[in-house]
Protein backbone atom coordinates (compact mmCIF):
# COMPACT_ATOMS: atom_id res chain seq x y z
CA UNK A 1 0.00 0.00 0.00
CA UNK A 2 1.47 3.21 -0.72
CA UNK A 3 0.30 4.75 2.78
CA UNK A 4 2.52 2.25 4.60
CA UNK A 5 5.72 2.91 2.44
CA UNK A 6 8.02 5.46 4.00
CA UNK A 7 7.80 9.41 3.44
CA UNK A 8 10.42 10.19 0.73
CA UNK A 9 13.50 12.41 1.37
CA UNK A 10 12.88 15.47 -0.39
CA UNK A 11 15.57 17.74 -1.47
CA UNK A 12 15.93 20.35 1.38
CA UNK A 13 17.36 23.63 1.97
CA UNK A 14 17.96 24.86 5.62
CA UNK A 15 14.81 27.12 5.33
CA UNK A 16 12.62 24.03 3.68
CA UNK A 17 14.33 22.49 7.18
CA UNK A 18 13.47 24.91 9.24
CA UNK A 19 10.04 25.20 8.34
CA UNK A 20 8.98 21.74 8.61
CA UNK A 21 10.49 21.91 12.17
CA UNK A 22 8.33 24.91 12.44
CA UNK A 23 5.01 23.85 10.57
CA UNK A 24 5.40 20.33 13.19
CA UNK A 25 5.65 22.26 16.01
CA UNK A 26 3.10 24.49 15.51
CA UNK A 27 0.82 21.38 15.03
CA UNK A 28 2.23 20.15 18.22
CA UNK A 29 2.08 23.00 20.10
CA UNK A 30 -1.47 24.11 19.44
CA UNK A 31 -2.40 20.22 20.42
CA UNK A 32 -0.61 20.78 23.33
CA UNK A 33 -1.86 23.82 24.43
CA UNK A 34 -5.62 22.54 24.30
CA UNK A 35 -4.28 19.00 26.49
CA UNK A 36 -2.80 21.56 28.99
CA UNK A 37 -6.46 23.63 29.24
CA UNK A 38 -8.08 20.64 29.86
CA UNK A 39 -5.80 19.26 31.99
CA UNK A 40 -6.71 22.47 34.10
CA UNK A 41 -9.72 22.09 33.85
CA UNK A 42 -9.26 17.95 35.32
CA UNK A 43 -7.24 19.94 37.84
CA UNK A 44 -9.42 22.68 38.60
CA UNK A 45 -12.07 19.52 39.40
CA UNK A 46 -9.10 17.76 42.13
CA UNK A 47 -8.81 21.26 43.53
CA UNK A 48 -12.53 21.74 44.09
CA UNK A 49 -13.38 18.32 45.04
CA UNK A 50 -10.35 17.34 47.08
CA UNK A 51 -8.90 20.82 48.13
CA UNK A 52 -5.03 20.32 49.84
CA UNK A 53 -6.18 17.79 52.07
CA UNK A 54 -5.54 14.18 52.57
CA UNK A 55 -7.10 12.20 49.50
CA UNK A 56 -5.57 15.12 47.41
CA UNK A 57 -2.45 14.85 48.89
CA UNK A 58 -2.90 10.58 48.69
CA UNK A 59 -3.84 11.03 45.07
CA UNK A 60 -1.22 12.77 44.04
CA UNK A 61 1.52 11.41 45.96
CA UNK A 62 -0.33 8.06 44.11
CA UNK A 63 -0.01 9.19 40.33
CA UNK A 64 3.09 10.57 40.98
CA UNK A 65 5.09 7.34 40.36
CA UNK A 66 3.28 5.38 37.77
CA UNK A 67 2.84 9.13 35.54
CA UNK A 68 6.83 9.70 36.45
CA UNK A 69 7.44 6.70 34.89
CA UNK A 70 5.17 7.69 31.97
CA UNK A 71 7.29 10.32 31.58
CA UNK A 72 10.55 8.57 31.58
CA UNK A 73 9.93 5.93 29.93
CA UNK A 74 7.21 7.07 27.55
CA UNK A 75 7.61 10.37 25.92
CA UNK A 76 10.86 11.00 28.06
CA UNK A 77 12.93 8.34 26.70
CA UNK A 78 11.51 5.42 25.01
CA UNK A 79 10.00 8.19 22.06
CA UNK A 80 13.75 10.03 20.91
CA UNK A 81 15.58 6.36 21.31
CA UNK A 82 12.91 4.93 19.13
CA UNK A 83 12.58 7.22 16.93
CA UNK A 84 16.45 7.76 16.44
CA UNK A 85 16.45 4.21 15.47
CA UNK A 86 13.00 3.92 13.65
CA UNK A 87 13.63 6.73 11.55
CA UNK A 88 16.83 5.30 10.15
CA UNK A 89 15.39 1.95 9.12
CA UNK A 90 12.88 3.43 7.77
CA UNK A 91 15.31 5.04 4.72
CA UNK A 92 17.29 1.89 4.24
CA UNK A 93 15.72 0.20 1.53
CA UNK A 94 17.46 -3.15 2.93
CA UNK A 95 15.90 -2.68 6.19
CA UNK A 96 12.50 -4.52 7.33
CA UNK A 97 10.82 -2.08 9.71
CA UNK A 98 7.94 -3.83 10.58
CA UNK A 99 10.01 -6.65 11.85
CA UNK A 100 11.68 -4.09 14.18
CA UNK A 101 8.12 -2.50 15.15
CA UNK A 102 6.78 -5.70 16.17
CA UNK A 103 9.76 -6.96 17.79
CA UNK A 104 10.16 -3.89 20.05
CA UNK A 105 6.54 -3.77 21.21
CA UNK A 106 6.59 -7.31 21.94
CA UNK A 107 9.89 -6.77 24.23
CA UNK A 108 7.96 -3.27 25.78
CA UNK A 109 4.67 -5.26 26.57
CA UNK A 110 6.82 -7.94 28.52
CA UNK A 111 9.01 -5.40 30.37
CA UNK A 112 5.84 -2.70 31.42
CA UNK A 113 3.68 -5.79 32.70
CA UNK A 114 6.23 -7.46 34.70
CA UNK A 115 7.16 -3.41 35.79
CA UNK A 116 3.36 -2.80 36.22
CA UNK A 117 3.01 -5.92 38.46
CA UNK A 118 6.11 -5.35 40.77
CA UNK A 119 4.34 -2.05 41.26
CA UNK A 120 0.81 -2.95 42.52
CA UNK A 121 2.95 -6.08 44.82
CA UNK A 122 5.64 -3.59 46.25
CA UNK A 123 3.15 -0.25 46.48
CA UNK A 124 3.68 -0.39 50.35
CA UNK A 125 7.06 -0.23 49.50
CA UNK A 126 7.33 2.26 46.96
CA UNK A 127 5.19 4.49 49.17
CA UNK A 128 7.32 4.19 52.25
CA UNK A 129 10.19 5.60 50.80
CA UNK A 130 8.51 8.02 48.64
CA UNK A 131 6.10 9.89 51.31
CA UNK A 132 7.13 8.23 54.55
CA UNK A 133 5.53 11.21 56.71
CA UNK A 134 2.04 9.96 55.41
CA UNK A 135 2.20 7.01 57.88
CA UNK A 136 2.26 10.00 60.85
CA UNK A 137 -1.61 10.36 59.34
CA UNK A 138 -4.08 7.77 59.93
CA UNK A 139 -5.42 6.17 57.11
CA UNK A 140 -3.28 8.70 54.58
CA UNK A 141 -0.01 5.77 54.15
CA UNK A 142 -3.07 3.13 53.32
CA UNK A 143 -5.22 4.89 50.92
CA UNK A 144 -1.66 6.30 49.02
CA UNK A 145 -0.73 2.63 48.58
CA UNK A 146 -4.76 1.59 47.46
CA UNK A 147 -4.58 4.36 45.05
CA UNK A 148 -0.78 3.30 43.59
CA UNK A 149 -2.22 0.09 42.86
CA UNK A 150 -5.21 1.16 41.40
CA UNK A 151 -2.89 3.47 38.77
CA UNK A 152 0.14 1.14 37.98
CA UNK A 153 -2.26 -0.10 34.92
CA UNK A 154 -2.10 3.60 33.78
CA UNK A 155 2.32 2.61 32.90
CA UNK A 156 1.25 0.00 30.18
CA UNK A 157 -1.43 1.84 28.42
CA UNK A 158 0.60 5.47 28.20
CA UNK A 159 3.76 3.47 27.35
CA UNK A 160 1.97 1.55 24.27
CA UNK A 161 0.70 5.26 23.21
CA UNK A 162 4.12 6.51 23.83
CA UNK A 163 5.43 3.83 21.31
CA UNK A 164 2.60 4.23 18.65
CA UNK A 165 3.53 8.09 19.08
CA UNK A 166 7.19 7.90 18.28
CA UNK A 167 5.82 5.45 14.95
CA UNK A 168 3.35 8.23 13.74
CA UNK A 169 5.91 10.87 14.37
CA UNK A 170 8.73 8.68 12.47
CA UNK A 171 6.02 9.48 9.32
CA UNK A 172 5.87 12.90 10.14
CA UNK A 173 2.44 12.51 11.28
CA UNK A 174 2.18 14.76 14.22
CA UNK A 175 -1.36 15.61 15.08
CA UNK A 176 -3.08 12.69 15.91
CA UNK A 177 -0.45 11.56 18.58
CA UNK A 178 -0.29 14.72 19.99
CA UNK A 179 -3.99 15.39 20.37
CA UNK A 180 -3.90 11.83 22.43
CA UNK A 181 -3.38 13.77 26.11
CA UNK A 182 -6.49 16.61 24.70
CA UNK A 183 -8.70 13.15 24.29
CA UNK A 184 -7.46 11.71 27.45
CA UNK A 185 -8.29 14.87 29.55
CA UNK A 186 -11.43 15.70 27.50
CA UNK A 187 -12.91 12.53 28.95
CA UNK A 188 -11.49 12.84 32.18
CA UNK A 189 -13.37 16.48 32.21
CA UNK A 190 -16.63 15.16 31.53
CA UNK A 191 -16.61 11.72 33.38
CA UNK A 192 -15.34 12.98 36.56
CA UNK A 193 -17.94 15.90 37.36
CA UNK A 194 -20.68 13.80 36.59
CA UNK A 195 -20.01 11.05 39.30
CA UNK A 196 -18.72 13.24 41.88
CA UNK A 197 -21.96 15.33 41.70
CA UNK A 198 -24.38 12.94 41.04
CA UNK A 199 -24.70 11.60 44.71
CA UNK A 200 -24.18 7.97 43.98
CA UNK A 201 -20.57 7.77 45.21
CA UNK A 202 -19.62 8.09 49.15
CA UNK A 203 -17.40 10.52 49.73
CA UNK A 204 -14.58 8.60 50.85
CA UNK A 205 -14.40 6.65 47.44
CA UNK A 206 -14.95 9.83 45.28
CA UNK A 207 -11.25 9.90 45.01
CA UNK A 208 -10.89 6.73 43.69
CA UNK A 209 -13.28 7.47 40.99
CA UNK A 210 -11.63 10.62 39.51
CA UNK A 211 -8.60 7.75 39.56
CA UNK A 212 -11.01 5.43 37.41
CA UNK A 213 -11.59 8.37 34.95
CA UNK A 214 -8.38 8.86 34.50
CA UNK A 215 -7.72 5.05 33.27
CA UNK A 216 -10.37 5.34 30.82
CA UNK A 217 -9.37 8.50 29.43
CA UNK A 218 -5.49 6.80 28.97
CA UNK A 219 -7.51 4.10 27.12
CA UNK A 220 -9.21 6.15 24.53
CA UNK A 221 -6.02 8.28 24.02
CA UNK A 222 -4.51 4.49 22.97
CA UNK A 223 -7.49 3.26 21.00
CA UNK A 224 -7.47 6.42 18.28
CA UNK A 225 -4.40 6.02 16.99
CA UNK A 226 -4.73 2.44 15.82
CA UNK A 227 -6.71 3.17 12.93
CA UNK A 228 -3.93 5.29 11.47
CA UNK A 229 -1.23 2.58 12.81
CA UNK A 230 -3.32 0.17 10.55
CA UNK A 231 -3.47 2.05 7.24
CA UNK A 232 0.50 2.60 7.62
CA UNK A 233 0.73 -1.03 7.86
CA UNK A 234 2.58 -0.32 10.82
CA UNK A 235 0.82 -2.30 13.35
CA UNK A 236 2.61 -4.79 15.77
CA UNK A 237 2.15 -8.28 14.78
CA UNK A 238 1.70 -10.34 17.98
CA UNK A 239 3.44 -13.10 16.47
CA UNK A 240 6.58 -11.80 16.32
CA UNK A 241 9.32 -11.83 15.35
CA UNK A 242 10.69 -11.62 18.96
CA UNK A 243 14.49 -11.48 17.78
CA UNK A 244 15.68 -8.19 16.08
CA UNK A 245 19.31 -6.90 16.21
CA UNK A 246 17.66 -2.79 16.50
CA UNK A 247 16.04 -4.21 19.79
CA UNK A 248 19.42 -4.42 21.60
CA UNK A 249 20.99 -0.83 19.96
CA UNK A 250 17.31 0.34 21.23
CA UNK A 251 17.70 -0.76 24.84
CA UNK A 252 21.56 0.17 25.15
CA UNK A 253 19.77 3.61 24.01
CA UNK A 254 17.15 3.95 25.58
CA UNK A 255 18.24 3.93 29.76
CA UNK A 256 20.78 6.81 29.28
CA UNK A 257 17.58 8.49 27.59
CA UNK A 258 15.47 7.61 30.22
CA UNK A 259 17.73 8.90 32.54
CA UNK A 260 18.91 12.27 31.29
CA UNK A 261 15.16 13.32 29.55
CA UNK A 262 13.86 12.19 32.70
CA UNK A 263 15.90 14.58 35.24
CA UNK A 264 13.07 16.94 35.62
CA UNK A 265 10.54 13.80 36.41
CA UNK A 266 13.31 12.55 39.00
CA UNK A 267 13.35 15.84 40.28
CA UNK A 268 9.64 16.14 40.79
CA UNK A 269 10.50 12.60 42.92
CA UNK A 270 13.09 13.88 44.93
CA UNK A 271 11.06 16.90 45.66
CA UNK A 272 8.26 14.81 46.76
CA UNK A 273 10.02 12.75 49.32
CA UNK A 274 11.06 16.30 50.95
CA UNK A 275 7.88 17.98 50.86
CA UNK A 276 5.72 15.05 52.46
CA UNK A 277 7.92 15.90 56.15
CA UNK A 278 6.11 19.90 55.28
CA UNK A 279 2.26 19.85 55.46
CA UNK A 280 0.28 20.51 52.47
CA UNK A 281 3.63 21.00 50.53
CA UNK A 282 2.58 17.94 48.18
CA UNK A 283 -0.17 19.98 47.14
CA UNK A 284 1.39 23.34 46.85
CA UNK A 285 4.29 21.93 44.77
CA UNK A 286 2.21 19.74 42.13
CA UNK A 287 -0.45 22.84 41.71
CA UNK A 288 1.80 25.11 40.76
CA UNK A 289 4.07 22.66 38.82
CA UNK A 290 1.38 22.40 36.44
CA UNK A 291 1.08 25.90 35.54
CA UNK A 292 5.08 25.26 34.79
CA UNK A 293 4.23 22.03 32.71
CA UNK A 294 2.19 24.80 30.07
CA UNK A 295 5.08 26.37 28.60
CA UNK A 296 7.30 23.45 29.10
CA UNK A 297 5.30 20.86 27.14
CA UNK A 298 3.94 23.65 24.77
CA UNK A 299 7.01 24.80 23.84
CA UNK A 300 10.37 22.52 24.99
CA UNK A 301 8.51 18.81 24.43
CA UNK A 302 6.86 20.25 20.89
CA UNK A 303 10.40 21.40 19.80
CA UNK A 304 12.24 18.26 20.87
CA UNK A 305 10.00 15.91 19.47
CA UNK A 306 9.87 17.71 15.75
CA UNK A 307 13.35 18.22 15.67
CA UNK A 308 14.31 14.70 16.44
CA UNK A 309 13.57 13.34 13.23
CA UNK A 310 15.20 16.27 11.17
CA UNK A 311 18.59 16.21 13.52
CA UNK A 312 19.05 12.33 12.51
CA UNK A 313 18.54 12.55 8.99
CA UNK A 314 20.40 15.63 8.49
CA UNK A 315 23.63 13.64 10.72
CA UNK A 316 23.16 10.46 8.46
CA UNK A 317 23.82 12.31 5.55
CA UNK A 318 26.57 15.18 6.87
CA UNK A 319 24.68 17.83 6.46
CA UNK A 320 26.74 20.30 8.76
CA UNK A 321 25.68 23.29 7.76
CA UNK A 322 21.88 22.53 7.87
CA UNK A 323 22.21 20.71 10.96
CA UNK A 324 23.62 23.97 12.37
CA UNK A 325 21.04 26.18 11.16
CA UNK A 326 18.67 23.98 11.88
CA UNK A 327 19.78 24.10 15.25
CA UNK A 328 19.79 27.56 15.45
CA UNK A 329 16.28 27.91 14.57
CA UNK A 330 15.28 25.22 16.95
CA UNK A 331 17.30 26.90 19.83
CA UNK A 332 15.80 30.59 19.01
CA UNK A 333 12.05 29.29 18.47
CA UNK A 334 12.83 27.89 22.30
CA UNK A 335 14.25 30.95 23.97
CA UNK A 336 11.72 33.07 21.82
CA UNK A 337 8.96 31.60 23.79
CA UNK A 338 10.49 30.36 27.13
CA UNK A 339 12.13 33.46 28.27
CA UNK A 340 8.61 35.83 28.12
CA UNK A 341 6.94 32.41 29.33
CA UNK A 342 9.20 32.86 32.97
CA UNK A 343 8.79 36.29 32.71
CA UNK A 344 5.03 36.65 32.64
CA UNK A 345 4.69 34.07 35.33
CA UNK A 346 7.47 35.92 37.77
CA UNK A 347 5.09 38.86 37.61
CA UNK A 348 1.63 37.09 37.46
CA UNK A 349 2.09 34.21 39.90
CA UNK A 350 -0.31 34.87 42.60
CA UNK A 351 -2.86 36.06 39.88
CA UNK A 352 -2.62 32.85 37.79
CA UNK A 353 -2.39 30.62 40.94
CA UNK A 354 -5.84 32.79 42.42
CA UNK A 355 -7.68 32.69 39.31
CA UNK A 356 -7.39 28.70 38.83
CA UNK A 357 -7.31 27.06 41.69
CA UNK A 358 -8.75 29.38 44.62
CA UNK A 359 -11.97 27.76 45.08
CA UNK A 360 -13.26 25.17 47.31
CA UNK A 361 -11.21 23.40 49.86
CA UNK A 362 -7.78 25.63 48.55
CA UNK A 363 -7.46 28.25 51.23
CA UNK A 364 -6.04 31.86 50.57
CA UNK A 365 -2.67 30.36 52.02
CA UNK A 366 -2.25 27.67 49.62
CA UNK A 367 -2.78 30.16 47.11
CA UNK A 368 -0.14 32.34 48.22
CA UNK A 369 2.45 29.43 49.31
CA UNK A 370 1.81 28.08 45.57
CA UNK A 371 2.78 30.92 43.89
CA UNK A 372 5.69 31.44 45.76
CA UNK A 373 6.61 28.08 44.49
CA UNK A 374 5.87 29.08 40.99
CA UNK A 375 7.79 31.90 40.94
CA UNK A 376 10.71 29.33 41.69
CA UNK A 377 9.95 27.05 39.37
CA UNK A 378 9.82 29.56 36.58
CA UNK A 379 13.39 30.53 37.14
CA UNK A 380 14.26 26.80 35.38
CA UNK A 381 12.02 27.61 32.12
CA UNK A 382 14.75 28.88 29.82
CA UNK A 383 17.42 26.17 31.05
CA UNK A 384 14.90 23.07 30.30
CA UNK A 385 13.36 24.37 27.30
CA UNK A 386 16.87 25.71 25.75
CA UNK A 387 18.15 21.82 27.01
CA UNK A 388 15.29 19.95 25.10
CA UNK A 389 16.65 21.56 22.16
CA UNK A 390 20.40 19.78 23.00
CA UNK A 391 19.20 16.77 23.96
CA UNK A 392 17.46 15.27 20.68
CA UNK A 393 20.87 16.44 18.53
CA UNK A 394 23.20 13.96 21.02
CA UNK A 395 20.31 10.94 20.97
CA UNK A 396 20.47 11.75 16.99
CA UNK A 397 24.14 11.17 17.41
CA UNK A 398 23.39 7.82 19.30
CA UNK A 399 25.09 9.25 22.18
CA UNK A 400 22.63 8.97 25.38
CA UNK A 401 25.69 8.35 27.60
CA UNK A 402 27.06 12.04 27.84
CA UNK A 403 23.34 13.52 28.91
CA UNK A 404 23.20 10.58 31.40
CA UNK A 405 26.53 11.65 33.01
CA UNK A 406 25.09 15.14 33.37
CA UNK A 407 22.10 14.29 34.06
CA UNK A 408 23.54 12.78 37.43
CA UNK A 409 25.14 15.37 38.37
CA UNK A 410 22.10 17.86 38.06
CA UNK A 411 19.90 15.22 40.00
CA UNK A 412 22.76 15.51 42.87
CA UNK A 413 22.44 19.55 42.85
CA UNK A 414 18.51 19.18 43.45
CA UNK A 415 18.94 16.30 46.50
CA UNK A 416 21.14 19.05 47.92
CA UNK A 417 19.45 21.77 47.40
CA UNK A 418 15.86 20.65 47.91
CA UNK A 419 17.49 18.98 51.49
CA UNK A 420 19.01 21.95 52.36
CA UNK A 421 16.38 24.88 50.87
CA UNK A 422 13.30 23.33 52.27
CA UNK A 423 14.66 23.74 55.90
CA UNK A 424 15.18 27.44 55.35
CA UNK A 425 12.62 28.27 52.97
CA UNK A 426 9.24 25.47 52.95
CA UNK A 427 7.85 24.25 49.65
CA UNK A 428 9.01 27.16 47.92
CA UNK A 429 12.67 25.98 48.23
CA UNK A 430 12.61 22.96 46.78
CA UNK A 431 11.01 24.94 43.99
CA UNK A 432 14.06 26.28 43.59
CA UNK A 433 16.17 24.03 43.76
CA UNK A 434 14.83 21.90 40.91
CA UNK A 435 15.51 25.36 38.74
CA UNK A 436 19.29 25.23 39.58
CA UNK A 437 19.40 21.86 39.12
CA UNK A 438 17.97 22.58 35.02
CA UNK A 439 20.52 25.36 35.08
CA UNK A 440 22.95 23.12 36.12
CA UNK A 441 22.52 20.23 33.70
CA UNK A 442 21.80 23.28 30.55
CA UNK A 443 25.14 24.78 31.30
CA UNK A 444 27.25 21.59 31.66
CA UNK A 445 25.42 19.81 28.12
CA UNK A 446 26.20 22.92 26.59
CA UNK A 447 29.24 23.38 27.03
CA UNK A 448 30.35 19.92 25.70
CA UNK A 449 28.14 20.82 22.67
CA UNK A 450 30.01 23.88 21.96
CA UNK A 451 33.62 21.81 21.82
CA UNK A 452 31.85 19.03 20.04
CA UNK A 453 29.73 20.77 17.30
CA UNK A 454 32.13 23.79 16.55
CA UNK A 455 30.66 24.33 13.34
CA UNK A 456 27.70 25.68 14.73
CA UNK A 457 26.18 29.57 14.84
CA UNK A 458 26.63 29.64 18.50
CA UNK A 459 27.85 32.90 18.38
CA UNK A 460 24.40 33.97 16.74
CA UNK A 461 22.64 31.99 18.91
CA UNK A 462 23.58 33.73 22.14
CA UNK A 463 22.74 37.87 20.14
CA UNK A 464 19.65 36.45 18.99
CA UNK A 465 18.85 35.29 22.46
CA UNK A 466 20.16 38.06 24.42
CA UNK A 467 17.61 40.30 22.02
CA UNK A 468 14.96 37.95 23.26
CA UNK A 469 15.78 38.66 26.71
CA UNK A 470 15.81 42.64 26.59
CA UNK A 471 12.41 42.29 24.80
CA UNK A 472 11.02 40.09 27.27
CA UNK A 473 12.66 42.94 30.05
CA UNK A 474 10.24 45.32 28.57
CA UNK A 475 7.51 43.41 28.50
CA UNK A 476 7.99 42.43 32.10
CA UNK A 477 8.14 46.19 33.28
CA UNK A 478 5.03 47.23 31.55
CA UNK A 479 3.38 44.27 33.03
CA UNK A 480 4.28 44.69 36.40
CA UNK A 481 2.95 48.33 35.91
CA UNK A 482 -0.18 47.17 34.44
CA UNK A 483 -0.58 44.39 37.01
CA UNK A 484 -0.55 46.49 40.23
CA UNK A 485 -3.49 48.37 38.60
CA UNK A 486 -6.06 45.93 39.15
CA UNK A 487 -7.12 45.87 42.78
CA UNK A 488 -5.79 43.46 45.04
CA UNK A 489 -9.18 42.32 46.03
CA UNK A 490 -9.81 40.99 42.84
CA UNK A 491 -7.17 38.38 44.07
CA UNK A 492 -7.79 37.51 47.00
CA UNK A 493 -11.47 36.97 46.95
CA UNK A 494 -12.06 32.96 46.83
CA UNK A 495 -13.67 31.61 44.05
CA UNK A 496 -13.40 31.73 39.85
CA UNK A 497 -14.86 34.56 38.56
CA UNK A 498 -15.26 36.19 35.03
CA UNK A 499 -14.18 39.80 36.32
CA UNK A 500 -10.94 37.70 38.03
CA UNK A 501 -10.41 35.75 34.48
CA UNK A 502 -10.64 38.98 32.11
CA UNK A 503 -8.73 40.61 34.22
CA UNK A 504 -5.62 38.02 34.24
CA UNK A 505 -6.92 37.77 30.40
CA UNK A 506 -5.61 41.04 29.71
CA UNK A 507 -2.67 41.13 31.69
CA UNK A 508 -1.55 38.26 29.62
CA UNK A 509 -2.45 40.11 26.34
CA UNK A 510 -0.74 43.14 27.10
CA UNK A 511 2.43 40.95 27.68
CA UNK A 512 1.95 39.54 24.23
CA UNK A 513 1.28 42.57 22.31
CA UNK A 514 4.46 44.49 24.30
CA UNK A 515 6.94 41.45 24.03
CA UNK A 516 5.73 41.15 19.93
CA UNK A 517 6.22 45.15 19.54
CA UNK A 518 9.51 44.03 21.19
CA UNK A 519 10.41 41.36 18.80
CA UNK A 520 9.59 43.61 15.92
CA UNK A 521 11.50 46.22 17.22
CA UNK A 522 14.35 44.40 17.80
CA UNK A 523 14.40 42.94 14.38
CA UNK A 524 14.55 39.23 15.73
CA UNK A 525 13.75 37.08 12.62
CA UNK A 526 14.43 33.76 14.19
CA UNK A 527 10.98 34.21 15.98
CA UNK A 528 9.47 35.26 12.45
CA UNK A 529 9.07 31.48 11.07
CA UNK A 530 6.83 30.53 13.78
CA UNK A 531 4.55 33.36 13.20
CA UNK A 532 4.06 32.87 9.51
CA UNK A 533 3.34 29.03 10.66
CA UNK A 534 0.80 30.28 13.18
CA UNK A 535 -0.45 32.76 10.38
CA UNK A 536 -0.86 29.47 7.91
CA UNK A 537 -2.53 27.01 10.06
CA UNK A 538 -5.22 29.80 10.72
CA UNK A 539 -5.74 31.09 7.49
CA UNK A 540 -4.33 28.15 4.69
CA UNK A 541 -6.36 28.92 2.37
CA UNK A 542 -3.38 31.98 1.52
CA UNK A 543 -0.22 29.89 2.73
CA UNK A 544 -0.08 28.81 -1.19
CA UNK A 545 -0.04 32.31 -2.52
CA UNK A 546 3.18 32.92 -0.78
CA UNK A 547 6.39 32.98 -2.53
CA UNK A 548 8.68 30.35 -2.17
CA UNK A 549 11.88 31.76 -0.02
Amino acid sequence: MMESQPPAIPKKGVNSESKEIGRASGILALSTLLSRVLGLLRNQILSHFFGAGLAADAFIAAFTIPNALRRLFGEGGLTPAFVSIFTRSLYDPKSNWRNFVSSSFLWLTLCLVVLSLLGMIFAPLLVWVYVPEFSQTPGKFEMTVQLTRFLFPFVLLICWAAFFMGILNSFKKFALPALGPAIMNFTIVCLAPLALWSGWIPEAQGIFVFSLCILIGVSIQLIVQLPTLRRLGALPKLSGPWLDPRVIELGQLLLPAVFSMGIYQLNIIVNRVFASRIPGAVSHLYYSDLIIELPVSLIATSMSVAAMPSFTRLLVEKKHHELGQTFKFSSCLNAGLAIPSMIGILVLSFPIISSIFFTGEFSLGDSQVSAEALCYYALGIPFYCLLRSLLPLFFADKDTKTPAIIGFVALGVNFFGAWQLSRIMGSPGIALSTALSSFTQFSLLCVIAIYRYKFFPWLEVLKLIGKIGLAGSFMGLLLYGGSNLIPEYIWINKGISILKLLSLGGLIGLGVLTYGAGIHYLKIPAIEPLLRKIKTQITPENSSTKPKS
